[in-house]
């Protein structure tokens, strides 16, 4: 029995970029989502996931039959018929690397669910608000998961608020930021829009969270420079760039063939 899958998008993917051959996808727990091999294959595919250091494969499929690596009884794991995992429901024990046969093809990032994303660009400033659930301390911690934040240089920490504010913000400062121990934000942060260099634009964020109305935040975005006199060929207007975010829900049906 091989499962098909019929919709307009498998993952309700939060966040998706392209660095050579690794693709990096944030998603909630409990959504399911499609990971696809780099490049086309032929043959037998195998899938593993690598985290902390450990690496196990998951299932081996021809695009007819998946052979499980790992047990699954409640059948977690399946592929698609281009050899593509699918993984249902996601759990945060989910993330990870993920190889199509040992060659690198999805850095995973499950989130726990109800965590806001907010994306913004390098070199922006950015203040993030404890949760207002966080209790038991009047002065709760900051950290990610490599460690506790500290305060000093382009990071302030107010004990006042409760606010954790980064300047000169830098893609490497992207990641799942806790306070208390608990989820606050996750932050993404990409680099400056390619067409302020004459470039397409290409990056996309989906983000299926409203933006809490309490959060304090600071974002500016620089207006395209074109030379003096030069107008929109269809407004006659001058063109601006402008970062859009939407919220959508994809729908998902899944069909069994016999």
């Amino acid at each position: 029995m091989k499962l098909v899958i019929s919709s307009c998008m498998l993952a309700f993917i939060l966040g998706c970029n392209l660095t050579s051959a690794i693709v990096h996808v944030v998603v909630q727990e409990k959504d399911p989502v499609l990971l696809k091999c780099p490049r086309s294959v032929e043959g037998k595919v195998t899938w593993s996931r690598e985290r902390g250091g450990n690496k196990v494969d998951i299932l081996t499929t021809d695009g007819d039959q998946d052979i499980k690596h790992i047990h699954d009884p409640h059948k977690h794991y399946s592929s698609l018929a281009d050899k593509s995992l699918v993984i249902f429901k996601m759990k945060i024990s989910d993330s990870g690397r993920y190889f199509c046969n040992n060659e690198a093809a999805v850095d995973l990032t499950v989130l726990p669910s109800g965590t806001h994303i907010y994306e913004t660009q390098e070199t922006l400033e950015v203040t993030l608000i404890c949760p207002p659930d966080v209790g038991g301390s009047e002065d709760p911690k900051w950290s990610t998961d490599a460690g506790e934040i500290q305060q000093g240089g382009r990071i302030q920490v107010s004990t006042v608020n409760n606010t954790l504010t980064i300047r000169d913000l830098q893609p490497a400062d992207s990641g799942l930021y806790y306070c208390g121990g608990k989820p606050a934000e996750y932050l993404k942060v990409i680099t400056h829009d390619p067409s302020e260099r004459g470039e397409k634009a290409e990056t996309t964020t989906t983000v299926p969270l409203t933006t809490p109305a309490h959060r304090d935040t600071t974002k500016t975005r620089k207006q395209n420079k074109k030379p003096k006199g030069e107008k929109d060929k269809k407004k006659g207007k001058k063109t601006t760039t402008t970062l859009t975010t939407t919220s959508t829900q994809p729908t998902l049906t899944v069909r069994h063939r016999i």
